[in-house]
């Protein structure tokens, strides 16, 4: 049985993007921010198909993060073939702090297995360390696979990889890759999560959890 990626993105593009907004260095770390973080809600459906002619495989809907001294800047259909990208920044001067694109995938119900739920996430775990990680992590230096584990979504079980690398330009950065098999049907979404970690020293799964494109992840929910 093979998973078919919709899509295979330049994710390597995504760090040109990244370095273009980088100018001067400040002092700065998510976790410490004070004030209220609320959240956006992004609802993607035959609507936003109308209004913007981008076709909507399955219906979602993300939360993210709003979070003063945070800028947004939402992409839909960026370059290289993902489906949106949300990249966060400081102001001025502008810094990179985090990105998440989200990618169609296929991933198939697996309704013949003797467990269909436990053989598509196995078919996920595969789909992200052997297809998208090398291509996440292609051009940049000390690249390497930190964990590959199961995590829950808005009550539905999906896979993460959490990996690390250095940008030449940037510095040390962590990648989440996570896949969102969907319970009704086998097209589904992907998210590559990239992390500047001078930024948010993420440390641990709890850290991990609280940064703002693992909060977008986590949020993403079949309608």
């Amino acid at each position: 049985m093979r998973i078919f990626l919709a899509v295979i993105m330049a994710m390597v593009g995504w760090s040109a993007c990244a370095q273009a907004q980088v100018s001067g260095s400040v002092e700065f770390n998510l976790f410490e921010l004070e004030g209220v973080s609320s959240n956006r809600i992004f609802i993607f459906d035959e609507a936003y198909t109308r209004q913007y002619g981008v076709p909507v495989p399955a219906p979602f809907t993300l939360q993210v993060p709003d979070q003063d001294q945070v800028e947004l800047i939402a992409d839909g259909q960026p370059e290289g073939g993902a489906f949106l990208r949300l990249t966060f920044v400081t102001g001025e001067p502008r810094q990179f702090v985090e990105n998440i694109q989200v990618v169609t995938a296929t991933i198939p119900m697996a309704e013949e297995a003797e467990d269909p739920q436990a053989t598509r996430l196995q078919l996920s775990a595969n789909l992200l360390q052997e297809r998208v990680f090398p291509v996440a992590v292609q051009g940049f230096q000390d690249a390497e696979v930190l964990a590959i584990e199961v995590f829950e979504f808005n009550g539905h079980m999906g896979v993460h990889l959490v990996g690390r690398y250095v940008d030449p330009a940037i510095g040390p950065m962590l990648l989440r890759l996570t896949a969102h098999p969907n319970p009704n049907q086998p097209e589904s979404y992907l998210t590559v999560g990239n992390i500047n970690l001078a930024l948010v020293p993420v440390t641990d799964g709890d850290s991990l959890r609280q940064s703002l494109s693992g909060r977008t992840a986590n949020s993403l929910t079949y309608d």
